[in-house]
């Protein structure tokens, strides 16, 4: 078997991940290459420090598969440069002391980069589930109260940590390469953004990947939170990040590519979609909370559910996972590829379902519309928000 042929830059980066091995500051490297259809294949080596010894973790997302393998540099840069990882289009190595990109453009033009380390000081012990990349000396985290002077996380707002922790670790995996490899300043929109605290990370976490100074902007109804946050922006350099105070106005769109929205109440969700798919958004991040408008209708709905619906509690959790799906049918039919996960730990908040997507040319949004509607028929509900505000691009 030959061994896959490297451009410039991509023996470049091996070099790189060479060194980080030899001299023992290598934390991680993540590797995203073509897939079948739009499917990205993504393949990682992970550092974890065993009982006696370190140890490599190997994942793929191609079958799931993950094995331990023994920390030998030669056996490990043979395996990051097997046919299995190259050709890839974009790369990261985190380090101890920085980070370094590969990526591609378009056209296939490769380039490499530093970027401030983003694993400082993090280890990954064996029985550790995760590995956390926030870095808790963050000066925006010190401005929020999450840790002390000394950037040290403080104990009644570890919950709070571990949840902004787990939404990078999430966006890293569904926006890093696009973060990496786009040549113009990415826009953000954060709606119902509250303290800011995933406004301010998200952010943070664009501004050291990206090519350009991103553009963010977080809204809330809460002046006096609005002009904490600006204050607190405007204190840390992020010029590129500003707070506005007001509503969710769905049809008045202004182009973005990633918009957040997490625990908009009840039907501000939403409009904060149809906001999002009005401004064509590329990526989205959605929390739904306090789904009624649901509920309301099935204790009118089809038979089938009358059983659930003479105990409400029952109720109003069948009216939430209808709820969701309805959102994912309908995005879907407007051309986003849609998936469901747990972005943070039930005993921080009970409301720890995402919504999370991107535009995707190859759904089949003809199906994805006509489930929608049988749904709806089964279902016996009259009306869906989402539906309604978009009603004139479906």
């Amino acid at each position: 078997m030959t061994e896959p042929v490297l451009n410039k830059e991509q023996a470049v980066f091996f070099n790189t991940c060479r060194q980080a091995l030899n001299d023992e500051t290598f934390k991680r490297v993540v590797f995203t290459g073509p897939g079948k259809g739009n499917d990205k294949v993504q393949v990682r080596f992970d550092l974890v420090l065993g009982e006696t010894k370190k140890l490599v973790v190997l994942s793929t997302n191609r079958n799931q598969d993950k094995r331990s393998l023994d920390f030998d540099v030669d056996v490990l840069l043979k395996l990051m440069s097997s046919d299995d990882v190259v050709p890839f289009r974009a790369a990261v190595l985190s380090t101890e002391t920085f980070d370094f990109h590969y990526a591609e453009n378009r056209k296939g033009h490769a380039r490499t980069y530093r970027a401030k380390p983003s694993m400082k000081g993090v280890e990954n012990n064996h029985n550790r589930q995760k590995n956390y990349v926030l870095d808790p000396t963050r000066p925006y985290l010190r401005g929020l109260g999450v840790t002390s002077q000394k950037g040290v996380v403080i104990k009644k707002h570890y919950g709070k940590f571990r949840q902004i922790a787990n939404f990078i670790e999430i966006i890293d995996r569904d926006i890093g390469e696009f973060v990496s490899s786009t040549d113009r300043p990415i826009t953000m929109t954060d709606l119902g953004c509250g303290k800011g605290y995933l406004t301010f990370a998200a952010y943070d976490y664009i501004r050291e990947r990206a090519k350009h100074q991103p553009q963010a902007t977080g809204i809330d109804i809460k002046a006096n939170v609005i002009d904490l946050c600006n204050s607190i922006s405007s204190g840390v350099g992020f010029s590129g990040l500003r707070f506005i105070n007001g509503r969710i106005q769905k049809d008045k769109p202004i182009e973005v590519d990633i918009l957040i929205a997490l625990h908009a109440c009840d039907t501000a969700t939403d409009d904060a979609l149809a906001h999002g798919v009005r401004s064509h958004m590329k990526y989205f991040f959605c929390a739904p909370c306090c789904q009624a408008e649901i509920a309301v209708q099935l204790t009118e709905g089809a038979s089938v559910f009358q059983s659930i619906n003479n105990f409400p509690l029952m109720r109003r959790r069948q009216a939430d996972v209808i709820t969701d799906v309805c959102r994912a049918l309908l995005l879907t039919a407007l051309g986003y590829r849609v998936k469901f996960l747990e972005f943070t730990a039930l005993e921080h908040t009970s409301k720890n379902v995402m919504l999370a997507g991107y535009l995707d040319e190859s759904v089949d949004r003809r199906k994805a519309h006509t489930d929608y509607l049988q749904l709806k028929r089964e279902c016996g509900f009259k009306r869906h928000s989402l539906e309604n505000n978009l009603s004139d691009l479906l």
